[in-house]
Parts: C-alpha cells; structure tokens; sequence
C-alpha cells in the first residue's frame, strides 16, 4: 500500500512541478501577464513547485522517512512526553513533508487574502502600482518567514511539533476565515453594481472575472486545509495504517497545487497564449516569413527598375 500512494505522489509531485514552472515561465516571459492578479498569483506557483521537489524526495526516500524520527522522547519533560505520546508522534517522521505543507498553506491563504484586498480596493477605483505590489509580495513571504521561525522556535522549545503545529494550524484558521469573508464579500458587491449599472465596462468584467478566479482558488485550498486537520486527526487515532493514510492524503492535498494552475490557464486567455507559444515554440519552422522573403528575393531577384 504504501509503494503504490509513494509512486502515485511521485507522479503528482513531477506534474505539479512541470506544470506550475510552465505558469511561472509564463507569466514572467509575457509583459501583458504582468498585472496585479498574475504577479501575486506567482507566489502560489513558487510554493506549489517547493511542495513539489519536497514531496519528490518524500516519495522517492519513504523508507529512509520512517526509520528516522526528528526528535528522542528521553529527551524531553514527562509532560511533553505524555502530550506527544498521545498525537504529533507520526508527523515528526516526516518533518520536511510537513513543513512543506504548512509553508504551502501559509503561503496560499496570505496570497489569496492579498488579493482579496486588492480586488477590493480595486471596487474603489484604487489600483496599486508595480513598487506597492512588489512591497506587498514581500512583505507577505516576510510573514511567512516570522511564521516560520516560531515554529522553528516552538519545535526547539518542546522538542516535538506539540506546540507548533496546533499553533499554526490556528493561525491558518484565522486567515482562511478573513479569505472566507473578503472573497464572497467582493463578489457579491460586483454582482450588486452590475444589477445597478447593467452597462459594464471592460475593467468590472475583468475583475470580476479575477474575483471568480480567486474564488476557485480559495475553494480548493480550503478543502486542502481540512486535508491537514484529517491529517492530525487521523494520526492519533491508527497509527498502524497511519503511513499509508498520510500517502493517500498528501496526494489529495497535492490536487489543488495541480488544479489551481490549471483554472487560471483555462480562465485566462492570455495566459493560455502564452502557455501555448512555449510549449509549441520547438515545433514551428525555424524560418519565419522574413526569411522566406529573403530566401525568395535571391533566387528569383525583381526585374531592374526602368523609367
């Protein structure tokens, strides 16, 4: 059971990566793609693609996985000892995996709720420029960083992922709630000034159009976000069959790092364009029509010009 879930992540893990490269090549070789949903949805890409090469090594090493736990219970107080015993003992097996996940989902709900703000200020008529949107990506993996060190932080306090991990799955519930408030509240408010204003323009129907985007990207990450919560959940209660319940449940959470991409490329013309013209760029002739004209001009050269 567990070679098959550790051959199916494999497979996941290369399309996800491929694929979510493929966007961020995209994106970053096409200067219409540079708007403010493109640049911030990169951050999404770049963390699907670092899941990706953790979860290649995770499948490729399982048993290398299981035979080295990250922390000794003889090191630890009796009460931290009493805490782990009863849950968060299976997923020290695994800690790059599990960092990599709550990296994922920390990354992918600050992002959505960025854009979230951006879409709602852009309702306003408030676009930001490109220096605003570059210290808004940064300023939100700078969070992402002090998130991390206090988990770093809390592992090295407890020893164990006692602490941490309840602590940032709370963190990650209070960011999915603003998300879960901010995504349907912009959607509904363009829906609302559409009825007011049946004339639209080609700015409200490219937001809104954004705003269903997100939408779908929320929705897939929050069905990831309960993936986690079974994944603790589960880990206490069978700890016999708890490695090939974790495979099955990182493939499932593997799903949306595969399926958000896709949404965007089949929502976004431009970007499917774009998509397109690098992967197709290999097939077309080398000669492009210049050089057919060139090619022409020599061997059949025009008549001398006479008045």
């Amino acid at each position: 059971m567990w070679l098959w879930t550790s051959s199916l992540n494999f497979v996941l893990a290369i399309l996800q990566l491929g694929f979510n490269l493929l966007v961020l090549i995209a994106v970053a070789s096409d200067r219409r793609l540079h708007t403010n949903i493109h640049l911030l949805s990169t951050s999404l890409w770049v963390c699907n693609s670092i899941t990706a090469i953790v979860t290649i090594f995770f499948s490729l090493n399982p048993s290398q996985c299981l035979e080295v736990p990250c922390f000794q219970h003889q090191q630890l107080p009796k009460q931290l000892v009493d805490m782990k015993s009863r849950s968060f003992a299976e997923l020290e097996k695994f800690p790059a995996l599990t960092t990599a996940i709550l990296l994922n989902s920390t990354i992918s709900l600050l992002t959505l709720l960025t854009i979230g703000f951006v879409h709602a200020l852009a309702r306003h008529n408030y676009h930001l420029s490109r220096s605003q949107l570059s210290r808004l990506i940064g300023s939100t993996w700078l969070l992402v960083t002090l998130l991390l060190l206090s988990d770093f932080f809390l592992i090295r306090l407890s020893r164990s992922f006692v602490l941490a991990v309840p602590f940032h799955l709370a963190l990650l519930s209070v960011f999915l709630v603003l998300n879960l408030i901010i995504h349907p509240l912009n959607l509904i408010q363009l829906i609302i000034s559409q009825r007011l204003n049946p004339e639209e323009n080609s700015h409200t129907v490219r937001l809104k159009k954004d705003c269903a985007t997100a939408s779908l990207w929320l929705l897939l990450n929050s069905l990831s976000f309960i993936i986690i919560f079974m994944m603790v959940a589960w880990e206490s209660k069978e700890k016999d069959q708890y490695n090939s319940i974790m495979g099955i449940e990182v493939a499932a959470f593997s799903v949306h790092c595969v399926a958000n991409p896709l949404i965007a490329v089949i929502r976004d013309r431009q970007l499917e364009r774009s998509l397109s013209r690098i992967i197709m760029r290999n097939k077309r002739p080398r000669t492009n029509h210049e050089e057919d004209l060139i090619i022409a001009l020599m061997r059949d050269p025009p008549p001398p010009y006479t008045e």
